[in-house]
C-alpha cells in the first residue's frame, strides 16, 4: 500500500491515491465494512500505516473539519491491472480519515453515503475476492 500525491500545480485542489496490491483490497474493505457497522474483524496494523501515511503524504488539512457538503463526490476506485487505486481530492481526503476514524465508534461521525458508495465500488471492481468474503472472525 502506499498513498501519494497525483496532481498539485496549478489546480484549485491537491489530489491523492492509495494505490493497493490485489490482495490488500480486502484489508479496506474489512475496515470501511466495520467502520460502518460495527461488525467484524479489520487488520489494524494496516488500518495504522495507512493512516500514518496519509498523514505524511496530505498533511495538515487532514486535521481540519471536512466540509459536510461537497458539491460532488470524485472519489472513486479504478483497476489498473495490477493493482487497486483509490483517487480522491484534498477536501474528500478529511472524509476518509473521518471514515478510518470512526473505527473506533462506528457508524458515527462520518459520510455513511460516501463510505457505502465505496463499498459498492470495491464489490463491483473485485467481486471474486469479495462477495463472499468473510466479515466475522470465528
Amino acid at each position: 500500500m502506499e498513498v501519494k500525491e497525483t496532481a498539485a500545480c496549478g489546480i484549485s485542489k491537491r489530489e491523492f491515491a492509495i494505490e493497493l496490491e490485489k490482495e490488500e483490497i480486502v484489508n479496506i474493505y474489512r475496515i470501511l465494512s466495520y467502520a460502518q457497522t460495527g461488525i467484524g474483524f479489520y487488520n489494524e496494523d494496516f488500518l495504522e500505516e495507512l493512516k500514518s501515511q496519509m498523514a505524511y503524504i496530505i498533511g495538515p488539512s487532514l486535521s481540519e473539519d471536512p466540509s459536510q457538503d461537497l458539491d460532488e463526490l470524485t472519489i472513486r476506485w479504478e483497476d489498473t491491472g495490477t493493482a487497486y487505486s483509490l483517487a480522491f481530492n484534498e477536501p474528500e481526503a478529511g472524509k476518509l480519515l473521518q471514515i478510518l476514524n470512526a473505527i473506533e465508534h462506528p457508524g458515527e461521525g462520518f459520510d455513511k453515503g460516501m463510505n457505502q458508495k465505496l463499498l459498492k465500488e470495491m464489490v463491483e471492481m473485485a467481486p471474486m475476492a469479495l462477495q463472499n468474503l468473510p466479515i466475522i472472525n470465528r
